[in-house]
């Protein structure tokens, strides 16, 4: 009996299955290996993508998160017709270009001073360049409130320094102070693998210091300076402690504070805080396809396949410019700020005349049950987060960096995308994605938050560790008979060991003074350190608000030390 004929449909199917199992036949791939790819693949999917199409439900839905109604355009007619919410998103737009702009002239010199000239104290310039990076805007933001106010701040009355922080300038100068570090590490970076070759050649050819500069030197590094100002400006659209701190008192509304107030100010307004979110999205996510477009043609290549050593420019006449350009970036973003906050904590009021002195408030807040449960909840939180997420980011950059399978290219694709979602919005989304689930008004809900906001972070730390790593190390062990998951345990791990440390600190530090998501996700019960500072300065206890972000501060750095010191860990590389 002839078998029955098989439709186009039928056929495409059975070609499609056997083309999967043909790829999967040809990567090599274990049963154990294409099991951990789909499930990761999935897992990811679901972290990013569950959120964020809740989001877009919701902005397409009336009535609030979990009571959602019918179907309207309301929402948008509410935020797209009026005319301020446009003010408000040229006004953010024109923060983020100024943020960016004022990072990349703070910190690529400095990566260029410490990387390519003969500078004294590199180690000294490196630290000041990277303390702000271990801080956090929020805690900066609290200290120039003290050092620039306009009326009786620290700059005007000690030194007669017209500053006003309380403006779109004075939010675009804190900002750029601590965003100054992402530029300088991704700019240090990429000069340290720059075959110098290429500028000998440019000397060689006539060309002098700045022509060689700003004709060879910086255009070959700019895959990694159009990387960092894309991620400064996405940073700073969303950045919500700086707008809030020194937008509020004057009125100045930016997109990350705009949603704040729609989304928490009674009665809420969750639908027009949803478009606003959008629109944030909409803006970061085409910048970076702009930064793509941009890369595509052109060649970039930095290293060569011949070994070469950095050559170092004598600064000759220029050295006393370079140390005072590198001193007073330490004295705007570290030194001043640390003395103002150290001097207000230890003061019963704020004054900046020196006494009376008191350790009232560092008392008060010991003794205050809820300032100090807030400090141990976000404690537990951070390394809880950071040790799942490491995992998570680890297992994610190995089967990016390693693995044949099919589908992985996927899952790098998803695990970044987070990179330009700012953490505002995600608060946002992650209220209309788990309100009605179990988990809502726990910690659970903010680590899911935090793992999927700065997953970005681990898988590319972790990555740049991993391709460190040769192949030849993990292909040995298979030939001896090892499996996949015993040559990942037994032979990548101990290797990778230094850079999960490091990327360990890195993500535990963003996430114990993440405030942006924290603001919308965390209730009475699930408040965290950050947010309860923040309330600390809406009711004017500015004097025990910096003993507490003295403590966070300190509590940061003590971890830093801890894995140097007792790990042996140098917690650089992961950032550079």
């Amino acid at each position: 009996m002839a078998e029955p004929a098989l439709s186009s449909a039928e056929r495409s199917r059975g070609s499609g299955t056997t083309s999967l199992a043909l790829r999967l036949r040809a990567s090599g791939a274990t049963p154990v290996e294409v099991i951990t790819i789909t499930v990761l693949t999935l897992l990811v999917l679901w972290l990013v993508l569950y959120p964020v199409g809740w989001l877009i439900w919701g902005a397409f839905h009336s009535g609030p998160p979990g009571a959602a109604h019918a179907w309207t355009l309301e929402n948008f007619n509410e935020v797209l017709l009026d005319p301020n919410h446009w003010v408000v998103v040229w006004r953010s737009i024109l923060v983020g270009i100024g943020v960016t702009v004022l990072a990349t002239v703070i910190g690529a010199p400095l990566a260029w001073l410490t990387v390519k000239t003969d500078l004294r104290g590199k180690r000294w310039v490196e630290l000041s360049a990277i303390v702000p990076f271990f801080t956090s805007t929020f805690i900066g933001a609290l200290a120039w409130i003290l050092l620039g106010n306009p009326t009786n701040g620290v700059l005007r009355l000690w030194f007669g320094i017209p500053i006003n922080v309380y403006s779109v300038e004075g939010i675009i100068w804190v900002t750029a102070l601590y965003m100054a570090p992402y530029m300088y590490l991704f700019t240090a970076a990429a000069l340290r693998n720059m075959d110098t070759t290429f500028e000998e050649a440019s000397f060689m050819s006539g060309a002098g210091l700045w022509r060689t500069l700003t004709r060879v030197t910086f255009p070959l590094i700019l895959p990694a300076l159009l990387s960092a100002m894309t991620l400064v400006f996405v940073i700073s659209m969303g950045i919500f402690g700086v707008a809030a701190i020194l937008g509020f008192p004057a009125r100045i509304n930016l997109l990350a504070t705009d949603i704040y107030v729609k989304a928490l100010l009674i009665p809420p307004r969750f639908g027009a805080a949803t478009v606003s979110a959008l629109t944030l999205v909409v803006i970061t996510a085409a910048l970076i396809m702009l930064q793509r477009w941009a890369l595509r043609s052109g060649s970039y290549a930095l290293v060569s396949g011949r070994g070469f050593r950095i050559k170092l420019y004598a600064l000759g006449k220029w050295t006393q410019v370079a140390h005072a350009w590198c001193f007073l970036y330490a004295l705007l973003a570290v030194i001043l700020p640390a003395f103002v906050l150290i001097k207000v904590s230890l003061q019963p009021y704020p004054t900046p005349k020196f006494g009376p002195w008191t350790l009232e408030n560092y008392a008060l807040f010991f003794n205050n049950d809820q300032l100090y449960g807030t400090l141990l909840r976000s404690l537990y939180l951070s390394t809880g987060g950071a040790t799942l997420c490491v995992l998570l980011t680890a297992m994610i950059a190995y089967i990016i960096q390693r693995s044949h399978v099919p589908g992985r290219k996927l899952l790098e694709q998803v695990s970044v995308m987070p990179i330009g979602i700012p953490g505002i919005v995600m608060g946002l989304a992650m209220i209309w994605a788990y309100i009605t689930v179990p988990i809502w008004g726990t910690l659970w809900v903010v680590i899911v938050a935090y793992a999927t906001l700065f997953m970005p972070y681990g898988v590319r730390a972790l990555g740049a560790n991993i391709v460190q790593i040769h192949p030849e190390l993990e292909e040995s062990s298979r030939v001896h008979g090892g499996s996949w998951f015993r040559t990942l345990r037994l032979v990548m791990l101990p290797l990778l060991r230094p850079g999960i440390y490091s990327t360990w600190i890195l993500l535990f530090i963003i996430f114990i003074r993440e405030i942006s998501a924290a603001v919308l996700l965390t209730t009475t019960n699930t408040r965290l350190f950050p947010v309860l500072i923040f309330e600390q300065w809406s009711a004017g206890a500015f004097n025990i608000m910096c003993a507490g972000a003295l403590l966070l501060t300190v509590i940061m750095f003590a971890v830093i030390m801890l894995f140097k010191w007792g790990f042996k860990v140098d917690v650089m590389p992961s950032y550079r």
